[in-house]
């Protein structure tokens, strides 16, 4: 697989097909081609040997994907920022790749970018690139379009909404070479994208996915649901920063699809999404679960009004028995997916398809197998999961310090092969040739069939009067109880430490009242199932969990709550 040559394909022999859809606009393959192409030969002419990472900063217009593409057309990784980062944290990545050109993919970008400097940037680059529309400008005249600003203690060059159009819009671009012919894009080792994540320091990480890692990652994951057919149909939910994007957005681009992409004002309309995701006949479903339970709050999230959706697959966090029952029983025609991966190993590594007897149990779900390319392990005295394959990340940008910690090279695969092999692009064998290994973070474990279950974050560990327990293990025993659909519980602390825990529960049906009796019902009942040193102090009954941009449980939300 390679997914640039993917793309290339499809624009030639299916040009007019529409590759991606939102409110903002829409993007025919042939389209994404061109626009990125003459994008692309800018970047470069203007750049030069720097080779650094893009910053493209955006919502859900279809500039993004023209970015996107650019950037690794002419050989530079990009680095999604959605336009609901604060203003520190995209700060803190443009500080952290140094001095980066920022793409302004979004009609409102000036203005959301927050400071003043950015803002009169913009406006810059706006006028200039109006007085170019009246003249013929070379080169050296157009580069007063990208013009330098200043966040604190770093510099950055903006390139605003109107002048990424105008640039998209005009063929022939003065100093523009051609891609095909004269541009290096982004191949093998090469970094494709970047995306930043939260780190336990405050500072941001920015995990390097090479393209080796995605096209090794799409050669899997065509497999889901059983094979994913040419040009169907695929929501994207999830904003482009969150790695959750790249499921849907490289599977549907390099299978001829259509991207749906629906922005953060349809989704917190749950009966006007549903309006529009009908009359866009979507065909795969890729959110969080958080996600799904949402929706599932309005009764026409269902087969009845979306009979289209052929798979939901699920990946970011936890799915539950319960929320999977209630989506067999809403579309019982659809499959639902079960994926694991963190975003160290490009999106996800394993998969299972969800049945009614894995729905029944009163275990947790699985989260799957993997693919022939990668390999599973547990640390025999943490159990923490351990991945060993081609879609595992270089490591963190300019981190070398946090990368050693988790990230090392197969040592199978030094002076031999590790024994991972699967089947190329073009059917023949391949073997791991560039292996690396990924410790997780997450517990989990084998079963005897080679199933993996996750049994939470090791650092979802507490010590509450001086008892060690797992917050997930009583969040599940909760859910065991009569009349509890979901429960997350959240730690207050004082002083350093951890006063006491409270649950937040969404109740399902009237078997739990929402007074004092119920939650005396809820502590005797999970009396039955834990130590009594692990029962919540406090019971909280809530309509809705919080969620976070990207479309996850906000458990930082929830324990200022508490």
């Amino acid at each position: 697989m390679d997914i640039l040559k993917s793309i290339a394909r499809n624009a030639a022999a299916e040009g007019n097909r529409v590759a991606f859809t939102s409110r903002a606009g829409s993007l025919t393959y042939a389209q994404l081609w061109e626009k990125s192409g003459r994008l692309a030969g800018r970047i470069d002419a203007q750049m030069g040997d720097n080779r650094d990472p893009v910053i493209v900063y955006g919502h859900k217009d279809p500039m993004m994907l023209i970015c996107f593409l650019a950037c690794v057309r002419s050989g530079r990784a990009y680095c999604p920022m959605d336009t609901n980062m604060p203003e520190d944290r995209l700060t803190s990545v443009a500080r952290e790749i140094g001095n980066p050109l920022i793409l302004i993919a979004h009609p409102e970008g000036c203005g959301l970018l927050g400071t003043k400097a950015s803002a009169a940037a913009c406006s810059q680059a706006e006028r200039s690139a109006q007085a170019n529309n009246n003249a013929q400008a070379e080169l050296s005249e157009q580069t007063d379009n990208i013009t330098q600003t200043e966040f604190p203690e770093t510099e950055h060059k903006v390139i605003s909404y109107d002048e990424l159009r105008r640039i998209t819009e005009t063929s022939g671009e003065p100093g523009q070479s051609t891609p095909e012919t004269a541009l290096r894009a982004c191949s093998g080792e090469d970094v494709f994208y970047i995306i930043f994540t939260s780190g336990s320091t405050g500072k941001p990480k920015g995990v390097q996915i090479t393209a080796d890692n995605l096209n090794g990652y799409l050669e899997w994951a065509v497999d889901l649901a059983g094979g994913i057919q040419h040009s169907r149909v695929f929501l994207n939910q999830a904003p482009y920063s969150f790695d959750l994007s790249v499921m849907d957005l490289y599977l549907s681009l390099a299978t001829c699809g259509k991207i749906v992409s629906i922005d953060r004002e349809l989704q917190n309309d749950i009966p006007k999404m549903i309006d529009f995701l009908s009359l866009q006949h979507i065909e795969y479903w890729v959110s969080t679960p958080s996600f799904a339970e949402l929706c599932m709050g309005e009764p026409s999230f269902s087969a009845d009004r979306i009979p289209s959706i052929r798979a939901f697959l699920f990946c970011g966090e936890v799915l539950t028995n319960e929320t999977a029952r209630r989506l067999m029983e809403r579309f019982p025609d659809a499959k639902v997916i079960n994926t694991y991966g963190p975003t160290e190993t490009t999106v996800c590594v394993t998969q299972v398809r969800i049945t009614g007897a894995m729905v029944a149990s009163d275990s947790p779900l699985p989260v799957g197998r993997p693919g022939p390319m990668t390999r599973i392990e547990t640390d025999p005295e943490t159990n923490e999961i351990i991945i060993t394959g081609n879609t595992v990340s270089p490591g963190y940008y300019k981190d070398p310090g946090r990368t050693a910690k988790v990230f090392s090279e197969c040592e199978t695969n030094v002076g031999g092969s590790c024994g991972l092999t699967g089947a190329s692009a073009d059917g023949s064998d391949s073997s791991c040739g560039s292996c690396r290994s990924y410790r997780t973070g997450d517990k989990g474990y084998l079963d005897e069939t080679g199933m993996l279950y996750c049994e939470g974050r090791l650092d979802h560990q507490i010590k509450l009067h001086g008892y060690r327990m797992e917050l997930e293990d009583i969040e599940a025993n909760l859910e065991k109880l009569p009349g509890v659909s979901r429960a997350v519980v959240a730690p207050s602390r004082s002083g350093g430490r951890i006063d006491f825990l409270t649950a937040f529960i969404i109740r399902d049906g009237d078997c739990i009242t929402d007074d004092y009796a119920g939650r005396k019902a809820v502590r005797s009942g999970l009396r039955e199932l834990v130590p009594a040193y692990m029962v919540p102090k406090k019971i909280r009954f809530v309509e809705k969990f919080p969620m976070t941009g990207n479309g996850k449980l906000d458990r930082k939300q929830l324990e200022a709550m508490s």
